[in-house]
């Protein structure tokens, strides 16, 4: 983490940087085991424990309709400041069997959520507070070129942005 009182540059680097999520996993927060543990120096997570046998379960999505967005709020006023993290998932084709997990889903309050965006990075989202299903959109469209499925937009509030984790932590965690 940067030192307070001193303001570092930023390089722009010449690495490919691209848009997008690619892999989107979900595990109940009262699963995993807090504190979380952090590498050194880099300070990404490299370790994450699991209750009772759990894991992070997949949603799978087509390829560029899901997003996140991190949008840091500040109050000098009131002295406040916090990240308000908002990932949308677009699920293509309505059908019962997602239904049904989602209607379970919805009634899950405090989730955590692992996000791989398209530069195979792996972001940790509602490490303090959790993540929450705020909303839940579906529909057929009106045409037969529209879409058909649920959009699911994941609300979270933490005191920074997302942390990053260690590609061996995120396999040691998911379902197979």
């Amino acid at each position: 983490m940067a030192d307070c009182e001193t303001l570092e540059g930023i390089e722009i680097g010449c690495d490919g940087n691209v848009g997008g999520i690619k892999k989107f996993y979900a595990a109940l927060r009262s699963e995993v085991t807090f504190p979380l543990t952090l590498s050194s120096p880099g300070d990404e997570i490299s370790t994450i424990t699991m209750i009772g046998g759990a894991t992070f379960q997949e949603f799978e999505f087509t390829k560029n309709t899901s997003t996140f967005q991190e949008t840091e709020d500040t109050n000098q006023e009131n002295g406040t400041a916090f990240t308000l993290q908002t990932i949308t998932l677009k699920l293509n084709r309505r059908e019962k069997t997602k239904r049904d997990k989602l209607l379970l889903l919805g009634k899950f309050k405090d989730l955590v959520v692992i996000i791989t965006d398209n530069n195979n990075i792996n972001w940790f989202f509602g490490e303090e507070n959790g993540v929450n299903l705020k909303t839940k959109d579906g529909g057929a469209g009106t045409n037969k070129g529209d879409a058909n499925g649920y959009t699911l937009t994941f609300i979270g509030e933490e005191p920074v942005e997302a942390n990053t984790v260690t590609d061996a932590a995120l396999a040691a965690v998911i379902y197979v």
